[in-house]
């Protein structure tokens, strides 16, 4: 068995490197062949039979996926709806997500209201008169969308996760007070989303105004959108940020104590013991106590994996049979991979199954004596884990906690056995009872939170994001970590992951220039890079409280990049879109300097170690590059209104190619920079003057920098139109190749390259990425 499920995962997992879908009929073709290699297999020597019923396993598995991804891409936002206004009554279908004043939520439209609407719509609604919950019917007038997300290396993929979940479109709710909810009752086949979300109410009521009610919702409903972004930063930063997800470990310890308390009970009893043996009945309150507790948390991956090995483990006992670790693996693999053939692509999935594998290979079979022993045993058993994950926290995070394995030791007794049974048990005793035990979860969580914040500050390991072989390598050494072999065994090991996690990424070479214009929606954000050198120009946008693009876009995309240290802030003006993830870049990385046309005080504010006013005429040289201040001439105190006007220019010469980076200067501006150094604004790459809009890129302008290609930064659908039409038939008319990071993702430009813009979305190109650029737009007013 572990053979076929390693094979069902190779299939899987083949299809979902795919850039495009086949037709069904290769598909079909792709099982014909299956089906062919099994009844090969059944006539085959024991070997040859073995290896005939792999290939079988993969090629249904890699058909049977290509399949789903076919139905779930067709249930995807027709491009002839994309824009559209129109009214759509259906059911709130998951835990409405409160970020501020806006909600999100899952809604399913009812059958036969509107034609050509997908199952699910993904929802979101600012300020709303009425908080919507779960279960609830509406009438809503919404603004439909295509899945879109921003496309980044190391970002998070929202076009898989909505795949995955069968989210076909994003609408926004228009006209609020047309919005209404209905009468008749909730929805069928809602109960316990609505129980669910009763109980989230019954926990925010309890906890008000005393903090923690976001990660008792969290552990005790699966609501991981109610943790805040900060606690969220901490937990990642420890290592321990699988014990606020809904984990096997909780799932197992809640369903180990279920076996034990119905054990004990049903062995005071003779005769129910001669009927049914303790141990049967001990397996099945395992599986129920498991079972219920995964699907009140909303059956996440982890919570998958726990209980369809411990059914697994069950059914087994039941047919007299002990299974190892590895069969009951295997089987709880195939079952998750059946049950969501995109789990492969998400963290979760290999972090999960790759630390119970670790920890089942480290055993070596002695059972530990006394608490000494114990204690060595746990403390092996932790850094063993640690150590193997590490390559997949590099891989996934860009980054390795070096206090894991102490931050660990911590916390997960504290919450396992603290803060997970008492917001278990708030959901079944009657009050006042629940909110006692909510209340001192709490408490014991704001203990863990406040020692754990202690150790945030603790070193972190960041290597770049690891190529296919030096993962393959961190895998065979991670194996040889974990297997109780002699520690010169070990060692060997130890080298093999070495190259990952000292791995420093490509830089450019001495004299070249690398440029990543970043996908932040509607905002601005180039990462420059010389051989030892980087320079973030802008920030990008601020997304909601306590969420910015500096975070979840420039800091991953940094890392991946294995970008240790941060040599320059540059932040052309104060516009939202241009300093909003500031902020968290300073964080991100201590004693970085900081320049640009925003009050200097206000940039140490950000926490950058120094500050100064961007001026025409700096300049500075990296590694064989020359950087230059064009502009502004004034200095800000002269202007304070005109945010735009003094927005810094930056041009980047190196070897082979050149570059300028605009902000959002106008007309006037290009026409004072045209006229007063029109041989020094030659670039072969041209960042958009202010997103594209129609009051920049002038003709004198252009003609000035004689671009190659010209690259724009702004949000698919944005509400100001950029960028404008007439200046894209500009650019089209002087030949330029424009590339826009609405269409295209994450830009990146090389010197020696200067006429190519290489897009994300192609480079790492998937199905299930809908490309606009191909489809029939519709910019929305």
């Amino acid at each position: 068995m572990p053979a076929l499920a390693l094979a069902f995962l190779f299939g899987d997992w083949l299809q979902l490197q795919q850039a495009a879908l086949w037709a069904s009929s290769s598909y079909t073709w792709v099982c014909a062949i299956g089906a062919a290699c099994m009844g090969l297999a059944a006539r085959a020597s024991p070997a040859m039979a073995r290896a005939g019923m792999m290939v079988a396993v993969a090629c249904v598995a890699f058909a049977v996926t290509g399949w789903r991804a076919q139905a779930r891409m067709h249930d995807r936002l027709a491009p002839s709806r994309w824009g559209t206004v129109m009214r759509v009554d259906g059911v709130v279908a998951s835990l409405p997500l409160r970020d501020g004043r806006r909600v999100s939520f899952d809604f399913a439209p009812s059958a036969g209201t509107v034609p050509k609407l997908p199952a699910r719509v993904r929802v979101g609604w600012s300020a709303p008169p009425s908080a919507p919950h779960a279960g609830e019917r509406w009438s809503l007038v919404l603004r439909l969308r295509p899945v879109h997300g921003l496309a980044n290396p190391g970002g998070f993929d929202t076009e898989l996760r909505a795949l995955a979940a069968g989210v076909g479109a994003q609408a926004s709710v228009v006209a609020r007070e047309r919005n209404v909810r209905q009468t008749g009752g909730p929805a069928r086949g809602t109960r316990l989303l609505r129980l669910r979300d009763r109980w989230r109410a019954r926990i925010d009521d309890a906890l008000r105004g005393r903090g923690g009610a976001g990660a008792i919702a969290a552990l005790a409903l699966g609501d991981q959108g109610a943790v805040g972004a900060g606690e969220w930063t901490v937990w990642r930063d420890t290592g321990v940020a699988h014990l606020m997800a809904i984990s096997g470990l909780h799932v197992s310890m809640l369903a180990a104590a279920a076996g034990w308390l119905a054990s004990a009970a049903w062995r005071r009893s003779a005769r129910l013991t001669l009927w049914i043996p303790a141990p049967d009945v001990a397996a099945w309150a395992r599986i129920g106590a498991g079972l219920s507790y995964a699907l009140v948390a909303g059956f996440g991956l982890p919570a998958q994996r726990a209980v369809l090995m411990l059914l697994v483990a069950a059914m087994l006992r039941l047919r007299a049979r002990r299974p190892g670790w590895r069969e009951t693996m295997a089987w709880a693999l195939a079952a998750v991979l059946a049950f969501d053939p995109w789990a492969p692509l998400q963290a979760g999935f290999w972090l999960s199954f790759c630390a119970v594998a670790l920890l089942c290979m480290s055993d070596d079979g002695r059972i530990p004596g006394g608490w000494q022993s114990r204690l060595g045993a746990a403390a092996r058993a932790q850094c063993v884990v640690n150590a193997g994950m590490a390559p997949l926290g590099l891989l996934y995070f860009g980054q390795a906690p070096l206090i894991a394995p102490l931050a660990n030791a911590f916390a997960i007794p504290m919450v396992t056995l603290g803060v997970v049974p008492l917001a278990v048990a708030g959901l079944v005793l009657p009050a006042p009872l629940d909110v006692w035990a909510w209340r001192f979860a709490a408490g014991v969580h704001a203990w863990v939170l406040w020692g754990l914040t202690q150790l945030a500050g603790c070193a972190q390991w960041h290597a770049a994001q690891p190529s296919a072989f030096l993962l393959g390598l961190a895998a065979v050494g991670a194996c040889s970590i974990a297997i109780p072999w002699p520690w010169r065994l070990r060692v060997g090991g130890a080298v093999l992951i070495a190259p990952l996690v000292l791995n420093p990424g490509r830089a450019p070479a001495h004299g070249h220039v690398e440029a990543w214009m970043a996908d932040v929606g509607q905002g601005s954000a180039i990462v420059v890079r010389t051989t030892h050198h980087t320079l973030v120009f802008d920030a990008g946008p601020a997304i909601g409280p306590g969420s910015d693009t500096g975070a979840r876009v420039l800091v991953p995309l940094l890392r991946a990049l294995g970008v240790r240290r941060l040599d320059q802030m540059v932040i052309s003006h104060a516009d939202a879109d241009h300093i909003g993830g500031a902020g968290a870049l300073a964080h991100a990385f201590p004693g970085t300097p900081a320049v640009g046309s925003v009050p200097p005080a206000r940039l140490r504010a950000l926490g950058f170690a120094s500050a100064e006013s961007c001026q025409a005429g700096q300049t500075w040289s990296w590694d064989g590059v020359r950087f230059t201040m064009l502009h502004p001439v004034l200095t800000v105190a002269a202007r304070p209104s005109a945010r735009n006007a003094t927005s810094c220019v930056l041009h980047v010469r190196a070897a082979d190619g050149s570059l300028l980076l605009t902000g959002d200067i106008e007309r006037s501006q290009e026409s004072t920079l045209a006229a007063a150094m029109p041989h020094a604004l030659e670039a072969a790459l041209l960042l958009a003057p202010h997103h594209g809009s129609a009051t920049s890129s002038s003709t004198a302008f252009l003609d000035a920098v004689r671009p190659k290609v010209v690259a724009v930064q702004a949000g698919l659908f944005n509400r100001y139109g950029h960028p404008h039409p007439t200046v894209l038939a500009r650019y089209a008319a002087a030949g330029l190749v424009v590339g826009r990071t609405d269409f295209d993702g994450a830009l990146r430009w090389r010197d020696t390259q200067p006429g190519r813009l290489d897009a994300w979305r192609r480079m790492d190109a998937h199905y299930w990425r809908q490309t606009a650029r191909d489809a029939s737009m519709k910019v929305l007013e």
